[in-house]
């Protein structure tokens, strides 16, 4: 009997090492991945952002319409230069086309760095007032500055600036961590660094698990294995670009479809948003995106109706919040839209903008725009109404749950997560037996493929991506 017991003692602490070696293993490769991928979407999302604000000046500047311009009275008047019109106001920074330097404030050297422009700027004033403050205790102390401290500390300073793990910052801002890709990616990159937090603590229960462990395996999930959420995730914002972000030139006049357009072209494409967020459908997207599976059909609802409720409840219907991201557009993408064109057209008389263009103005028009936008998306995104009857994800009244979908994650997805791999093995492989162990017989409602799915696959990703 004891041989017996020693045999499975022996057998548990060889399966935990083996967990814990490969759980580390897997954050390691997420770790790298990310700081591989990183730049590369920040700098593919950069040049996007450049190219269209260059094409858009030049639509505006050279455009001629066949029958006669329309124009809004509002928009005009707000725009229209008026006396004493003040100068218009530098972008944050030169991550849009104008070659100027930044007229914003100097930025706390203990911030988060952003762009490597910026980065070379903070280090080199970093660098100087450290050699300053050093000397002058050097001479204070003996008389005589302490060369050889000063130098140590620069050069630890240098070291330390390189190994860490700083990601471009997409949107320029006058504070360095208020970017939400820079930020976002520097927090999964956290996670996958705390190797022993996250995958030496014992997972007794549910209420054993640490917030390493859960962040770390949400983490792991957008690096390294994101499984359905890469089809989920563009089909969804498909449709929400197709059907909020974008304006009907039949429907407003020719300067204000201008400027919607250069608006909402700004806003990150599906891809880009997508591969923001799960890092890990970068490689092979448009086959993850295009892999309709088992799993990827059954999790639809849930994920529309969970996308949506947070959309509505936590953002749309929540004014505080709404001012909140209204201000930080302003103070960065509507800055930068608006001095960018004011730049270009202020002095000008072009068919657009017979009046001028001016910086306030333009902001005026952003705000008027943004909540709009708000306004329509909270009508349009009305979870029964957009997952049911706008793209047929749910069907009418059904009760989504993730759980319903949990054997069919585990066959195609979670089987390569360390973290989940003991979870699926507990699941039978039988339907039927699965939906009777996860006690969801009674309310699992059985997912087909319609026409939308057939119509989908035949689509040619690859030329579209």
């Amino acid at each position: 009997m004891q041989l017996v017991l020693a045999v499975l003692a022996a057998t548990a602490l060889l399966a935990n090492a083996g967990f814990h070696e490969e759980c580390q293993q897997t954050l390691r490769d997420s770790r790298l991945r990310i700081e591989n991928v990183a730049d590369v979407l920040a700098s593919r999302e950069i040049d996007r952002l450049v190219s269209l604000m260059t094409k858009s000046k030049d639509r505006m500047k050279s455009y001629q319409p066949i029958e006669g311009l329309s124009f809004s009275p509002k928009l005009q008047d707000l725009i229209k230069i008026k006396d004493d019109q003040p100068p218009c106001p530098q972008p944050n920074a030169t991550m849009f086309t104008t070659s100027t330097r930044s007229t914003t404030t100097n930025i706390p050297t203990t911030a988060a760095p952003s762009t490597a422009q910026s980065d070379s700027t903070t280090d080199g004033n970093t660098g100087s007032t450290q050699s300053s403050s050093a000397a002058t205790a050097g001479s204070t102390s003996s008389g005589l500055p302490s060369t050889n401290a000063t130098e140590e500390t620069v050069q630890k300073e240098k070291k330390n600036t390189k190994n860490k793990f700083s990601p471009k910052n997409v949107y320029v801002s006058r504070t360095k961590d208020q970017d939400p890709f820079a930020w976002y990616m520097k927090t999964l990159h956290y996670y996958m660094k705390r190797e022993s937090e996250v995958c030496n603590n014992q997972i007794s229960d549910l209420n054993s698990i640490t917030e390493d462990q859960l962040f770390g395996y949400f983490s792991t999930l957008a690096a390294a294995h994101p499984g359905p959420f890469c089809s989920l995730c563009h089909r969804f914002t498909e449709e929400i670009h197709s059907r909020v972000l974008k304006p009907n030139s039949l429907l407003i006049t020719d300067d204000e479809y201008h400027i919607s357009h250069l608006l909402y072209n700004h806003i990150p494409s599906p891809k880009s948003l997508c591969t923001a967020i799960a890092p890990g459908c970068e490689e092979d997207y448009a086959i993850k995106v295009g892999n309709l599976t088992e799993s990827v059909v059954c999790l639809e609802c849930t994920a529309c109706m969970s996308i949506t409720n947070v959309l509505q409840h936590k953002i749309f219907l929540q004014p505080a919040m709404l001012d909140q991201v209204y201000y930080w557009l302003r103070g960065n993408l509507f800055h930068n839209l608006c001095a960018e064109l004011c730049l270009a057209f202020q002095g000008l008389n072009i068919p657009l903008f017979p009046h001028g263009f001016t910086y306030d103005g333009c902001q005026n028009v952003m705000k008027k725009k943004f909540y709009q936008i708000i306004d329509v998306a909270t009508v349009i995104t009305r979870p029964e109404r957009f997952c049911s009857l706008e793209i047929q994800w749910c069907e009418l009244n059904e009760q989504p749950n993730a759980l319903h979908c949990l054997r069919e994650m585990c066959q195609e997805y979670f089987k390569d997560t360390p973290q989940t791999r003991w979870l699926c093995s507990q699941i039978p492989d039988r339907p039927e037996q699965a939906d009777a162990f996860l006690n969801i017989r009674q309310t699992k409602v059985k997912k087909e493929k319609k026409e939308y799915h057939v119509n989908f696959e035949k689509r040619n990703l690859h030329d579209e991506l």
